[in-house]
Order: structure tokens, then C-alpha cells, then sequence
């Protein structure tokens, strides 16, 4: 999240307002969190604050089971994650990333390093190190550094795809740039789909897809950072906050980017190849109103209501029509939009997938053959 010294970045969200968790005229980075299936072992919102040295002291009981499994994750995931620094001609920007390949590669979001002019790392053991921008990509908001030291440690990543809400969850990083620092929380939610605003001006902005939501919690210089599990395993990339307006701290809403669709997209950027993004070519509506389910004959179904077919896009080739009402793609169910766009986001570009739809009280079965995003 912005702090003093540069534009903030907003959007309404409920009552809250979304900002991205990066720090600005401070020596910050970003956190990441951990989940287990056992949220009281972390005793929700304990924070440790890290040394100079980069070691961190934790709030959990020393002596107990739950302090030495806490300091068991820690000990996996500390040593990957890495303060980032990006000076500009506007000043200087902070956020953390973690190091996903020995070779000195590391991962973090690309609103850390906007418009840097020079990047700098600094390892969990206080040393710093220039680093290089090898790529990005604005549409997941992910960007790779590199560094000229082999034999870093790499961070051990697990499946986002296996947490469940209520797991406990630890956020590693450098918010208001102590480094090191943890907090502890649970997995609030999953499969969110929110709005982060792209320029200095606000603008309509970007989606984060299928993000964690955690209230472990994240504060400005948090961006880029290890959101981990009860296994020491990295599970998220930590990338927006929810606040009230009033602040710009952590109100208990954060988001992160799972750690699957991460690597892939970094993946593609060390090899130089594009990242591609499915598109299926509908729009849907937010909400199921009682006067659009009698116009659509729904009944009592819940979906995702078509809105606009965009021409000659995979939609309007499989035949759906505006005012169907997607219930299905795949093997996934589609309860409203935002399971929509999850589930685009997840589909296989150049594949066909069945989506059931109901049209005028009548479920059909067609097959959409998801594209490249145009304009990438």
C-alpha cells in the first residue's frame, strides 16, 4: 500500500477501500502469510517483529508445541524472502519478493518495481544486492528480479489449491520496513475476485483472480511477500489490503496471489515467453435481481447472467446469447460471476470445455473454446 509520498491507489470495496500493500519514502517490504489446519496453534494476530540481523522473535509461548512448529515455519520460509527497494525519479518504493530458484531468481509484484530506475534486494541475512529486472506482467500484477548469487535458498512452495478457509495462516515480510517481520492469522476466504486500481490516478484498474484472503495481517511494504503454510511451504504472494479510507494500515483484509498461478506466470517470463491469459468473450451481471430471474424464466437458479457477448469471440461461436445464465464450466459449478471469472482464469487456452447454461427455463449443454486475451 502507498504511503506518504506517493499517489494512492484506491477502489471502493464494500465499505473498505483496496489498495495494493506497497511502501513509499520507507525502507519496507512485504509480508506473506502461512496457513495449517490448526489456526489456534498460531494464537491469531501474534506478530513478531524481525532484528537488524533479520532474525525474528515470534509472540507465540516459547517452550510450547505451537512456538516450536511456528518457529519450525519460520525457519523454511525466513531465509527466502528478500526486502526490495525501487528507486525512481519520484522517489523510492519498498516491497518484498522471495527467491524461487537457486540461481538467484526472485518473485515479487509488478507495482513494487514500477518505474524503477534501480532495484536493489536485500537477503534475510541483512546483505544487499543490485538486481535486474528480467520481466513482468500487469495482468497478474507478477514481475521476476534477478540477482548475481547462486546457491540462495529457494522458498518451498506448496498447492494453494489444498487450503481451506480457517486454516491458520503467517505473513512474512517488511512492513513500514522492519524486516522479518510475522504475523499470524487464518485464511479468511478463497476464489476472491478483486479490484486494485493500476495508475496513480485511480482508473478502473485490474483484477486480482482467485486470490486468498487473509486476516493475518498485511500493512504498507507488504507487497511481494511469502504468504506460507503450517508446512513452512509458500502458498500466496501477499498483494492488497482492504481499509476504511481513514488509513492506509491493516484493517484484517488482505489478498494474495496463489503461489500455482505465481510460478507459472514467472516461469514464462524467465524463459522470455508471453504469458497468456483465457478468454471466453462474455461479460455477466453482479447480481440476480427477483425482475431479471422472472425476464429469464431462472427460477431458483443461481449463476452468472450473460450480459454481452463480445463478436466473433469464443462465446459467440459456441452460441451463447445474452441473458443465458452460465451455470456451469467444466466440472466447476458457477454460483455467480465471480466463480466466472475464476473459472476463465483457469481454463485451457486452444481446449473445449462444456458450459451449461439455462436459456428461458431451458439448461443446454454448448462447448467454448477459451482464446488468448486479445490485445496482450
Amino acid at each position: 500500500m502507498p504511503a506518504p509520498g506517493k499517489a494512492r491507489r484506491r477502489v471502493g470495496l464494500v465499505a473498505l477501500v483496496l489498495t495494493v500493500a506497497l511502501a513509499s519514502g520507507l525502507a519496507g517490504g512485504v509480508v506473506g502469510v502461512v496457513a495449517s489446519r490448526n489456526p489456534e496453534l498460531f494464537g491469531g494476530g501474534a506478530t513478531a517483529s524481525g532484528t537488524t540481523t533479520g532474525q525474528a522473535a515470534t509472540a507465540v509461548p516459547q517452550g510450547t508445541a505451537a512456538g516450536h512448529q511456528l518457529q519450525q515455519v519460520l525457519a523454511a520460509v525466513l531465509p527466502a524472502v528478500v526486502k526490495i527497494e525501487a528507486r525512481s525519479d519520484s522517489g523510492k518504493a519498498t516491497g518484498s519478493g522471495i527467491v524461487f530458484n537457486n540461481n538467484g531468481y526472485v518473485l515479487t509484484n509488478a507495482h513494487v518495481i514500477e518505474g524503477a530506475r534501480t532495484i536493489s534486494v536485500t537477503l534475510s541475512t541483512s546483505e544487499p544486492l543490485r538486481a535486474r529486472f528480467v520481466g513482468r506482467d500487469l495482468n497478474y500484477d507478477l514481475a521476476v528480479l534477478k540477482v548475481r548469487r547462486a546457491g540462495l535458498t529457494t522458498a518451498k512452495v506448496g498447492r494453494a489449491a489444498d487450503l481451506q478457509v480457517g486454516d491458520a495462516a503467517i505473513v512474512i515480510g517488511s512492513p513500514f520496513g522492519f524486516q522479518s517481520s510475522v504475523t499470524t492469522g487464518i485464511v479468511s476466504a478463497l476464489h476472491r475476485v478483486v479490484k486494485v486500481p493500476d495508475d496513480e490516478g485511480g482508473g478502473e484498474g485490474r483484477e486480482l483472480v482467485d486470490a486468498i484472503q487473509t486476516d493475518a495481517a498485511i500493512n504498507p511494504g507488504n507487497s511481494g511477500g511469502a504468504l506460507a503454510n503450517g508446512n513452512g511451504e509458500v502458498v500466496g504472494i501477499s498483494t492488497a489490503i482492504a481499509t476504511n479510507g481513514a488509513g492506509e494500515a491493516n484493517a484484517g483484509v488482505g489478498f494474495a496471489i496463489p503461489i500455482d498461478e505465481a510460478l507459472e506466470v514467472a516461469r514464462s517470463l524467465v524463459k522470455r515467453r508471453p504469458v497468456d491469459v483465457p478468454f471466453l468473450g462474455v461479460e455477466a451481471d453482479t447480481e440476480l435481481t427477483p425482475e431479471i430471474v422472472d425476464r429469464y424464466r431462472l427460477a431458483n437458479r443461481a449463476g452468472a447472467l450473460v450480459t454481452r457477448v463480445a463478436p466473433r469471440g469464443p462465446a459467440a461461436e459456441a452460441g451463447l446469447r445474452r441473458g443465458d445464465l452460465i451455470v456451469r464450466l467444466g466440472d466447476q459449478a458457477i454460483p455467480a460471476r465471480d466463480q466466472l471469472t475464476v473459472a476463465e482464469r483457469g481454463a485451457r487456452i486452444g481446449v473445449p470445455v462444456p458450459v451449461t447454461v439455462v436459456r428461458r427455463g431451458r439448461e443446454l449443454i454448448l462447448k467454448i473454446t477459451p482464446r488468448e486475451r486479445p490485445g496482450r
